[in-house]
């Protein structure tokens, strides 16, 4: 751990059991088992390693990742009086502050964490990014934003071929279904790019009126179709933040963006996959613009 070799005194000669709970509780963590992660750092406070800087880092980021902001913030607060230049504890409190209690989102905290949670198998989300650099470009990230295919789709042949066209077909009467005012709709191959004209959020994760509802009409456009939809959060870049590896705050903005999409849908939430897209993904230069959210929708194959 990179704070490890500047520990005195009973940190120091903890580090190598810190080193074995924070890394089983972030392997959790990173798995999706949220919870079984907490549980471990938690069970740590009966010991001297629940006061540890990377026991009580990992339970804010944690935190943070389920929408428990107080929880976060507490976390990183121990560590600041313990270790007043700690730069991790500063950078999370301070975008904590940026973002602020979300009133929408705490309502339905229970609910978006469980989402957080199932998505988190397959993206990392900024506040669990930061533990290991810089996130990996997203899967299908250049088929959406330039319409390359992967090698292994222009590989296929004979009834492969079909098959691809045919989900092209499908996408293509997908966009045009989609398509109103206020959108950008973009078939790509065998998905659909949904980009919103203007920024959907005011601050944090707190939804204008004009956002709310150009969610909601989308939502009622996608009711009653089988489809894939992945939301991807975005959020302006301000000075002193990560330019990379995305945000808490955008990943809330995604979290709410599907519960809107699902109210209006008659879609559960849990059908909704959600991240933080990296900051290099935003689609406006515009810092007010990338207040927003972007999908990524494939009609489902054979339905």
């Amino acid at each position: 751990m990179s704070h490890m070799s500047d520990q005195a005194g009973a940190e120091g000669s903890a580090a190598p059991d810190v080193v074995l709970l924070v890394s089983r509780a972030r392997g959790l963590a990173r798995a999706g088992e949220l919870e079984g992660a907490l549980r471990l750092l938690r069970e740590a406070e009966a010991t001297e390693l629940g006061g540890h800087r990377d026991v009580l880092d990992l339970r804010a980021r944690v935190h943070a990742q389920r929408g428990e902001t107080a929880e976060a913030a507490e976390c990183w607060r121990r560590v600041l009086a313990r270790h007043p230049d700690d730069p991790a504890a500063g950078a999370g409190l301070t975008r904590l502050g940026r973002t602020g209690p979300v009133a929408a989102l705490g309502r339905h905290r229970a609910r978006t964490a469980l989402v957080a949670a199932a998505c988190v198998t397959a993206v990392v989300a900024g506040v669990l990014t930061a533990l290991d650099g810089p996130r990996p470009a997203r899967a299908g990230t250049d088929r959406a934003a330039g319409g390359r295919q992967s090698p292994g789709a222009s590989a296929r042949a004979g009834g492969g071929q079909d098959e691809d066209q045919a989900d092209a077909r499908r996408a293509a009467a997908l966009a045009d279904d989609l398509r109103a005012p206020g959108l950008r709709v973009t078939a790509h191959g065998e998905s659909v790019e949904v980009v919103f004209t203007q920024g959907l959020f005011s601050e944090g994760a707190q939804l204008t009126p004009a956002g709310a509802r150009h969610l909601a009409l989308l939502g009622e456009r996608l009711a009653g179709r089988h489809l894939s939809v992945t939301v991807h959060g975005h959020a302006a870049t301000v000075p002193g933040a990560p330019r990379s590896g995305g945000s808490v705050v955008a990943l809330w903005r995604a979290l709410v963006a599907a519960r809107e999409l699902g109210a209006a849908s008659g879609q559960p939430l849990t059908a909704f996959t959600t991240d933080s897209a990296d900051q290099r993904d935003a689609p406006y230069p515009d810092p007010a613009r990338n207040r927003t959210v972007t999908l990524v929708i494939a009609p489902e194959r054979g339905l």
